[in-house]
């Protein structure tokens, strides 16, 4: 059986959540005749990527990632008699071959005060598309896979949930090898995280909450995915940071002020746990269902409750208890060997439907 990927997210220097999910998918994908589909004007794979299969470049006769899936990939899938996967959200108006498609949520529906107006259209449109042509539709979680049945009425036999793994780049670090990273980032322990980038995370939240929980405990705010980098006191923003200091930044910290308004599956989560850092969150979205006990649960997204929560996280007796229900509940999970065989199953059940 032959797959043509779109692998967008595993070019450039840093691959983000969706890159590394599918860097640690593809080597698992047994049997199955992998061919990477990259876009020439984008940079090189990623170091992550897996060796060893067959890439093919495409260019599209516009710059952007909607006229290389609208007109690059279906134009040479006309001759590739295989099945077709994108890894992000949207499928080609026009489909050759039988698609598969994975949706990580539905942000875009419920919350669309986060989203720029032509940005939200198009993922209303594009998603929609998406999920009713697919002859699979992958998700991260139940939750995400419930509300795609009920807003999009897709047959539940075509939505399957493939629930993260944890990328091995995510792990606890002995106090000098993180010493190495935050001091050329000049970034000084003991510090909680949040995280920016997208309205959802509420950055602004997570550093009220740290002002009334953490900051007078002498505990620092490093807030990754600012709009600039710089340091006011013990706040250190930071715009952008590779995905392997990232990974020990996450580690370093003595929590995650995970202030996300929804989420459908929460790898930054998930990736904490793995690092052994406690997470502090609402019960939002898919949050629940995957974090479970391992979490310091807050009762709603206000700067109190996240404070109360921060300042429960950070007591020592607690701290160690959420580091080690975080550890067991990782290596619980299902795993990328899970993933990549609902991957597989439907890859199969695609081809079938031709």
């Amino acid at each position: 059986m032959r797959v043509a990927i779109d692998a967008r997210t595993l070019q450039g220097p840093d691959i983000g959540g969706v890159g590394r999910a599918l860097a640690n998918i593809l080597p698992l994908l047994d049997g199955v005749d992998i061919e990477l589909l990259l876009d020439d004007r984008q940079g090189p794979l990623n170091r992550r990527a897996p060796t060893g299969l067959r890439s093919h470049g495409l260019r599209a006769p516009l710059a952007g990632g909607t006229a290389w899936l609208q007109l690059a990939a279906p134009r040479y899938l006309r001759g590739h008699g295989g099945v077709f996967h994108c890894p992000f959200y949207w499928l080609p108006f026009v489909q050759p071959v039988p698609m598969v498609v994975t949706i990580h949520d539905l942000t875009f529906e419920d919350h669309p005060e986060w989203f720029r107006p032509a940005i939200l259209r198009a993922f209303r449109v594009q998603a929609r598309h998406a999920a009713r042509t697919a002859a699979r539709v992958i998700t991260p979680s139940a939750h995400v896979r419930d509300d795609i049945l009920r807003r999009y009425g897709v047959p539940e036999d075509r939505v399957v949930v493939a629930a993260h793994g944890v990328d091995p780049g995510f792990h606890p670090r002995a106090a000098d090898e993180a010493a190495v990273v935050l001091d050329r980032l000049g970034i000084e322990r003991p510090y909680v995280l949040a995280l920016g980038g997208a309205p959802r995370r509420n950055p602004e939240l997570a550093e009220a909450a740290w002002r009334d929980g953490a900051a007078t405990e002498g505990v620092g705010l490093v807030v990754v995915g600012s709009a600039v980098t710089a340091r006011e006191g013990r706040v250190w923003r930071v715009r952008d940071l590779a995905d392997d200091d990232f990974a020990v930044v996450l580690a370093a910290a003595e929590a995650l002020c995970y202030t996300t308004g929804y989420e459908g599956f929460g790898l930054p989560a998930v990736e904490a746990l793995a690092s052994a850092t406690s997470v502090v969150c609402a019960p939002v979205g898919a949050l629940p269902e995957v974090l479970g006990d391992a979490a310091e649960w807050v009762d709603d997204l206000s700067p109190g409750a996240f404070a109360a929560g921060l300042r429960a996280a950070l007591a020592p007796a607690r701290a160690e208890a959420l580091r080690r229900a975080g550890l067991a509940r990782v290596a619980a999970m299902p795993g990328w060997r899970q993933a990549a065989d609902v991957h597989l199953a439907a890859y199969r059940a695609a081809a079938e439907a031709t």
